[in-house]
């Protein structure tokens, strides 16, 4: 199996921890083809108003959708950790309405929208699981539109936080507690919809308040019920109970 194949396959798994694929289906998604591009740093990967031929798959490192207003602030809508799909949708959708960038040097796969769609069409159990896949990236940008629309910024910062140990605790990247959040407080700000003096203050009222630690870009959820409760989190929306379960014979 080639190293581009081999770090698909990590894909296909988190997949099949939703529900098995027949034998066919898995030997189908293992086939695709797929190439790597090596991204550093704030680099990036597809730019509002391209058209994309390949959706994008991190192998390692860390992205964020985002959009650029005319005015140049940018407005990040969701961050993506290894083993994510980015871009599923655009598979169906021509022209991208937002940017996608690196924060730290990261690998990504490229899947072509052709081989997408074709194993969807003919393997219905890959077609739901990629759908199931889009469902919680909708289901996380519903979440961020409250979080952003109606809690204040100290409820809003814990909730991001709180998300992002939820999210790397479930691909085993949480320590002792502790995980790497590769992202300036300059990022955290465009994520939340504040100024970056506004972030370093609430981070600093976080660490204050003995809610978290924090050491270089790690961070320690050191009271979750403190802050379960601040920010009114519910990882509920995330969906880690995974799909409905096919109907007999679909």
């Amino acid at each position: 199996m080639s190293e581009a194949a081999t770090a698909f396959a990590n894909y296909i798994a988190k997949l099949e921890r939703r529900g098995a694929f027949a034998g066919e289906a898995r030997a189908a998604l293992l086939g695709v083809p797929v190439r790597i591009r090596h991204f550093g740093a704030y680099q990036d990967i597809v730019r509002e108003g391209e058209r994309p031929q390949e959706s994008c798959f991190v192998e390692s490192g860390l992205v964020s959708r985002y959009r650029t207003l005319p005015n140049g602030s940018r407005q990040i809508v969701s961050f993506h950790l290894p083993g994510d799909m980015v871009d599923l949708q655009s598979a169906l959708v021509i022209v991208a309405d937002h940017g996608i960038r690196t924060h730290v040097p990261t690998v990504i796969l490229m899947i072509a929208h052709d081989d997408i769609l074709r194993i969807a069409a003919e393997h219905p159990s890959v077609g739901r699981a990629f759908w199931f896949d889009t469902l919680v990236d909708a289901a996380i940008f519903r979440e961020w539109t409250v979080n952003v629309g109606r809690r204040n910024t100290r409820e809003r910062t814990a909730h991001l936080l709180l998300e992002f140990n939820a999210r790397f605790a479930a691909i085993g990247m949480v320590r002792d507690g502790w995980f790497d959040l590769p992202v300036t407080q300059n990022d955290l700000a465009d994520a939340l919809g504040i100024t970056p003096v506004h972030m370093n203050r609430t981070m600093q009222w976080l660490r204050g308040e003995r809610l978290i630690r924090t050491h270089s870009r790690a961070v320690l959820i050191e009271d979750m019920a403190g802050m379960v409760a601040l920010a009114g989190f519910d990882p509920v929306y995330l969906h880690p109970e995974g799909p409905r379960s096919a109907p007999d014979g679909v």
